[in-house]
């Protein structure tokens, strides 16, 4: 946007820079720095799980790049998905130490008051499964972010809640392995 003014009789230039982030734009950017493609996928697979924020950052995006970077041969299935799976088990970590730290007050916060619904659905889920939630709960889009940190309030064990993060994250990295060699079949 470009806005003309005068200041003291003199003609002023404001131009507004507003970036528009979309896939097409980040594939372009990888493309001419694919060093930094791993590290997008870490923190792709970190934002799409990260409390809060894993509820408006969908893994389509980090699907969508992990498929790129693998199309374009950038990077292989086996350095793609450990990275992917990296983030988001460090995610998980951050979650679940939030809701053990903060406990339930954290249903107070700001952010959590909106998804109160998503939040109670969550605990029914947590209750009725114990701690196949963690492995659960990765797999349902609009509560995989919140789950770890209901796992952290109910005050499950940090031992406990990471054997069963690491079989979660686990799983998922399956299934991101079978989807990243399916878009292979597409392109060919």
């Amino acid at each position: 946007m470009h806005r003309v003014s005068q200041t003291q009789g003199l003609p002023t230039l404001h131009i507004t820079l507003r970036p528009k982030v979309t896939l097409s734009s980040v594939t372009e950017f990888l493309s001419n720095a694919p060093h930094l493609g791993l590290a997008a996928i870490v923190f792709l697979g970190f934002l799409e799980a990260c409390p809060g924020i894993g509820l408006f950052v969908s893994g389509i995006l980090l699907f969508g790049i992990a498929s790129f970077l693998y199309v374009e041969s950038l990077f292989s299935i086996a350095q793609i998905v450990p990275c992917a799976m990296l983030g988001g088990f460090l995610a998980d970590q951050l979650g679940f130490a939030l809701g053990w730290w903060f406990g339930p007050g954290v249903k107070r916060w700001s952010i959590f008051r909106r998804h109160q619904d998503r939040i109670e659905a969550a605990e029914v889920q947590i209750v009725k499964f114990g701690p196949w939630a963690a492995v659960i709960g990765r797999f349902l889009t609009m509560i995989r972010s919140l789950v770890p940190m209901i796992l952290g309030m109910a005050g499950v064990s940090w031992r406990r809640y990471v054997v069963w993060d690491l079989v979660a994250v686990s799983v998922w990295g399956i299934g991101f392995v079978l989807l990243l060699g399916g878009i292979e079949q597409v392109f060919d």
